[in-house]
């Protein structure tokens, strides 16, 4: 399914690019007896020039070469054919190319040096938050062994408690961080292999809870699985992580004393689960973005994190064939709904 997508997100511009040469052709049709052919090239260069600033290089120059054809064989007379009644229209096409060549190249070079621009502030931005997401448990870890190893700290057994508690706690907020950004590096690099097996939903959702549970801890998790239910084709151990980063995110953004609801349904072929909350919901600009890598909704209270949760989340559902959704319930809080295939 990634490969198809990856095609259609290659083949796609070429589609609009082809596009483009149609609607001024359309155009040219309407205002060629008005205007001399060679004043309507001017509109097929603006469709290059379009086609070179969106898609870049590629695109343009098909954009080019099917436009001289089109210009060719609709807008200059004989019709309908390529062949050329006036000897100047050859220069005109050697011209249109040339230029045309020259600005599609010209205009995808402003493109691509924009597009890095804005590349390297992102990663700036990301590298800058991804460092203090890290720094932020190395130093929690750090100054509690350093407070444990002192010799003359004089801690009571409480405080020495309280310390370990943290540096434990902290530790393993580290090691999700690191794991995370392990699991995105294999996700774009095509690394991710999906080995599925029949699995009982309620044991994944239970590996996924034990793992919570220091998080949950008094929280009420509602189940709602009929004792019928049957067995899903998923990676136990993928659909495990997948499940632990939704819950994860419904706990983040939900007050203690809600309850976190997982329901499950099973139709002819395929399952959904939904995974809901009772917090303060999603922004409605931010719900088509929440499942981009490094997209952190902004919130008043400070919510640890670096924003990979959710995509890992929509990697692994669609590596098993399935999609997940989110939208905000008409009361309070969010619903995260995945669809997996059964078989």
């Amino acid at each position: 399914m990634q490969k198809i997508k990856t095609v259609r997100k290659r083949i796609y511009p070429y589609l609009i690019s082809i596009g483009l040469v149609f609607i001024m052709t359309l155009f040219g049709e309407f205002v060629k007896r008005k205007l001399e052919p060679t004043n309507i090239v001017m509109f097929y260069l603006l469709a290059v020039v379009i086609a070179a600033i969106c898609w870049g290089e590629g695109p343009a120059i098909v954009t080019s070469i099917l436009s001289v054809l089109a210009f060719d064989f609709f807008l200059v007379p004989p019709y309908l054919t390529l062949s050329v009644a006036d000897l100047q229209y050859i220069f005109t096409f050697i011209a249109f190319l040339i230029v045309g060549a020259v600005v599609s190249t010209l205009a995808s070079r402003t493109r691509e040096q924009i597009i890095q621009r804005q590349t390297e502030k992102l990663q700036s931005a990301l590298l800058n938050s991804i460092s203090h997401d890290l720094r932020t448990p190395l130093a929690s870890i750090t100054g509690s062994l350093t407070a444990l190893l002192s010799s003359d700290s004089g801690l009571d057994d409480a405080t020495r408690k309280e310390l370990l508690e943290t540096a434990f706690e902290e530790s393993g907020r580290l090691n999700r961080l690191v794991i995370n950004l392990l699991d995105m590096t294999r996700m774009e690099a095509g690394a991710l292999r999906i080995n599925r097996k029949p699995c009982e939903l309620r044991d994944v959702l239970g590996a996924s809870l034990e793992q919570l549970k220091e998080k949950i801890g008094s929280r009420n998790i509602r189940i709602d699985i009929a004792k019928d239910f049957p067995e899903v084709s998923m990676d136990f151990s993928f659909a495990m992580k997948a499940f632990f980063n939704l819950i994860d995110n419904a706990l983040k953004h939900s007050s203690v004393d809600t309850p976190i609801d997982i329901k499950a349904t099973a139709f002819k072929d395929k399952v959904r689960i939904e995974v809901k909350d009772q917090g303060i919901g999603i922004p409605q600009g931010d719900l088509k973005r929440i499942f981009e890598k490094f997209y952190r909704v902004e919130r008043p209270q400070q919510i640890t994190g670096i924003g990979l949760g959710l995509s890992i989340c929509k990697g692994i559902i669609e590596a098993h064939g399935g999609e997940i959704t989110a939208q905000n319930n008409p009361d309070k809080g969010a619903t995260f709904t995945i669809t997996i295939p059964l078989g």
